[in-house]
């Protein structure tokens, strides 16, 4: 007999898609100061690829297909990108305004990333058992 009390919600997102979302979108924030060409704003610069490098970070510990080290569980990981479009996305337009592509390319990536997480599937918290 399995238990069923565990409740899901239909999302189109997987957690390999996830993940693979996350490596790519972070590998264009990293990449973006030289190709959107505002690598000469070192603020702008430093934060993109700060950002990128604590995100890859992130992955890398994150209980999912891409970790290596997996100790922070899916539902952290996701918390933490539901909450990070204040960065992402408010301290390019208040701080680097004059840093010509930067804000909008930070803000387009934060919006990609957390609406990649609000579409991905739950993980199940608790796996079904035999009685």
């Amino acid at each position: 007999m399995t238990n069923a009390a565990v409740t899901t919600r239909y999302a189109p997102v997987s957690l390999a898609t996830h993940a693979t979302l996350d490596v790519v979108l972070l590998g264009v924030l990293f990449v973006s100061p030289w190709v959107f060409g505002y690598s000469q704003h070192a603020g702008a610069t430093l934060l993109a690829v700060g950002v990128a490098i604590l995100g890859m970070g992130m992955n890398f510990i994150t209980d999912y297909p891409v970790g290596l080290w997996r100790k922070l569980p899916m539902k952290w990981h996701q918390l933490l990108e539901l909450t990070s479009p204040p960065v992402t996305i408010g301290v390019p337009w208040l701080f680097f305004r004059e840093a010509g592509a930067f804000p909008w390319v930070a803000s387009v990536l934060g919006v990609a990333i957390f609406i990649t997480t609000l579409l991905t599937r739950p993980v199940q918290d608790a796996a079904p058992t035999n009685a």
